[in-house]
């Protein structure tokens, strides 16, 4: 079994790490972008139901 050098091994950690970081970072933003469209969705329900309601509501009084 041969030798392993620490800068080796060093090396190894420090790649590991910036590869966890990268993909941390993009799970992140596609998450966030998720978010927000579900978010612009729910406004758009919301506000569908709103001008129904509304437009019964002034269905009723004419």
């Amino acid at each position: 079994m041969s030798a392993v050098l620490p800068t080796d091994l060093a090396y190894r950690m420090l790649k590991l790490e910036q590869q966890l970081e990268s993909y941390q970072r993009l799970h992140f933003e596609e998450l966030e972008a998720m978010r927000r469209a579900l978010s612009e969705l729910k406004d758009q329900v919301l506000a569908l139901a709103t001008r129904k309601e509304t437009e019964e509501e002034e269905e009723r009084d004419d």
